[in-house]
């Protein structure tokens, strides 16, 4: 994964929750730290995929708990969509 595509991820969710962005992990967990239903985290997943135009695989978004998972459907680059 891209080192600048981690940062604009932390930051958006840095901003997004109005924390500091090194208080905020890998292992930081969309319902339990955040606070969020599945519904918010659909909706949150959203909201990052066009705030930082990627797409994330369908079949891979339900599996999506922490920070980390959301880096792991990334690393696919056919995830990413590649500026023109």
């Amino acid at each position: 994964m891209s080192p600048n595509l981690e940062k604009a991820i932390i930051q958006y969710l840095a901003d997004e929750f109005k924390l500091k962005p090194e208080n905020i992990s890998l292992d930081s967990d969309f319902l339990l730290d955040f606070g969020l239903s599945p519904d918010q985290l659909s909706d949150l997943l959203d909201r990052i995929q066009d705030a930082l135009d990627f797409t994330l695989p369908e079949d891979k978004i339900e599996g999506i708990h922490t920070i980390s998972d959301l880096y792991l459907c990334l690393t696919s680059a056919e995830t990413i969509h590649e500026p023109i």
